[in-house]
Order: structure tokens, then C-alpha cells, then sequence
């Protein structure tokens, strides 16, 4: 606790205010009573100030890791998000095929290369990091701003939830049968995983309930993306949120992900969301 006084000094005061209680001068007595009640509001309010001042630093230092947090977490969500919806565009493209449609060949090109990710989903962004530490520590009453405060917890329920929907979706693609078997592919060292160089589009017409499948999938990589895009719209808000008090710069052009996942050459660049 901050003191505007001396343990001396308030021996003194008591004494005289003993001698002045002694001598019946009661101006003298109401004089050094002020001065001590004076004094103690003078420590309560130097007292209240320095804690409001090591919560403020407290809540800034947070405040900026969240920006920092958030603007990963954005970027990540628009890749997801780009990635889920060109792969549901791919899929479809296949399909139109299989019914008879000539592909372009950057829609082929698509196609191929969508071909090894067909029944891969990306799981659920987990909240960690900052807004974790908050949460978990039961410190989210320390942001002083009641909206970013609640956009905060929008985000990570939001997050909790497509966590959870994305593992439905995940255990959802085992039950499809894989379409491997109709794709000419090899190993890749430089990425760690099987590359598509082509597939066998009479094969694919042939096969009984493949097409059913491949609407499957691009339902499936639909609502993947939809539960990304969800989440990202709860980011985006925080940080808006933060922009709005100054913790964060307004960026000068829409945040976009910063790898072409459109898998069409001839296509234009990934779409973007304002930040």
C-alpha cells in the first residue's frame, strides 16, 4: 500500500492531537484531524491509481498478444477456407465429367491434384495461446471493453463447436470408399505425401455408386469449409474490435491467404476477407 507519510510522522501527529485533546483546543484537534483524514484519502487514491495503472499494463500486454494470436489465426482460417472450397469445386468439376462434360485443362489440372486430398479434412482450429490463457484462467473480466470482451467469447465458442463438427465431418469421409484406385500417383519426398498425375475418367463412369461418392465428398469439403468460414467471421469481429480501440493497425488491403489454393492456373487469386 502506498504511505504519504512516515511511521514517525504519524507519531507525531497522534501526540499532538493527545496534547491538543489535553489542552480542550478543539480548532487545533479538528485542524489535525483533517490532515489525517486528508492523508489517508491521499493513500487510498495514490493506491487505487497504481493498481489502475498495473491492470491497464496488464490488460495492453494482453490486448496485443490476442492481435497477434488473431491475425495467425485469420490467415490460417482463410487458407482452410479457400483450400475446402476449391477442393468442393474440383469434385464437382469430376463429376460433371464423369456425366459427359469435357473439362478445361486447368479444370483438369484441378482436378488432378484435388484427386490426393479428397478425404483429408483439416481439424479444427483450437483458441490457444492468449485468449487460452484468459479463459482458463478466469481473466477475461481484465479487458475492460465489454464488446471485445464478448467478441472474445464468441470466438472461442465458436471455435469449441468446429472443433467438434469438423471431427463429425473427419470420422463422416472412413465411410466413403477411397477413390485411389482410379488415379495414377507417386510418392513425393519433398512434400511427404502421394502427388496425382492422373486418373482414369472410363474407369470412373464404370464404377457402381462412385459418383454418389463423389458428392459425398464435396458435400463433406462444403461444410468443412462453411465451419472455417464461421469461425473466421468471429476472428474477423475481434479483430475489428481491436483495430476500432487502437491496439492494432487498420490494415492498408483485405486480408487473403497468402498461397494460391485455387488449383486453377487460369483462375484469379483467392478470395479475401476484410479484416
Amino acid at each position: 500500500m502506498v504511505r504519504n507519510s512516515l511511521p514517525g510522522e504519524d507519531v507525531m501527529i497522534l501526540r499532538r492531537l493527545k496534547r491538543h485533546v489535553s489542552d480542550q483546543n478543539w480548532f487545533a484537534v479538528a485542524i489535525e484531524f483533517l490532515i489525517v483524514v486528508i492523508g489517508v484519502a491521499a493513500g487510498f487514491q495514490l493506491t487505487g491509481y497504481y493498481d489502475e495503472s498495473k491492470r491497464r499494463s496488464i490488460e495492453t500486454s494482453y490486448l496485443e498478444g490476442i492481435a497477434d494470436d488473431y491475425a495467425i489465426y485469420q490467415e490460417l482460417l482463410l487458407c482452410r477456407v479457400d483450400g475446402e472450397a476449391a477442393i468442393a469445386a474440383s469434385l464437382v468439376d469430376l463429376i460433371h465429367e464423369i456425366d459427359g462434360a469435357e473439362l478445361t485443362p486447368a479444370e483438369r489440372r484441378a482436378v488432378i491434384s484435388t484427386l490426393p486430398m479428397s478425404h483429408v479434412v483439416q481439424p479444427g482450429l483450437v483458441m490457444e495461446g492468449n485468449t487460452s490463457a484468459l479463459i482458463g484462467g478466469d481473466l477475461v473480466a481484465m479487458i475492460s471493453d465489454s464488446v471485445l470482451r464478448g467478441r472474445i467469447l464468441a470466438a472461442q465458442s465458436i471455435g469449441t463447436a468446429s472443433v467438434g463438427s469438423l471431427n463429425q465431418i473427419e470420422r463422416a469421409y472412413y465411410t466413403i470408399d477411397p477413390i485411389t484406385p482410379y488415379t495414377t500417383r507417386h510418392w513425393d519426398d519433398s512434400i511427404r505425401y502421394f502427388v496425382a498425375t492422373d486418373y482414369d475418367i472410363g474407369a470412373m463412369r464404370q464404377a457402381p455408386g462412385l459418383r454418389d461418392a463423389l458428392m459425398d465428398l464435396a458435400n463433406l469439403h462444403q461444410s468443412a469449409r462453411t465451419s472455417h468460414q464461421i469461425l473466421l467471421d468471429a476472428v474477423d469481429a475481434v479483430l475489428e474490435r481491436l483495430v476500432d480501440m487502437g491496439v492494432r493497425d487498420a490494415p492498408q488491403a483485405p486480408a487473403t491467404c497468402p498461397y494460391d489454393l485455387t488449383l486453377r492456373d487460369s483462375e484469379p487469386a483467392p478470395s479475401s476477407r476484410p479484416e
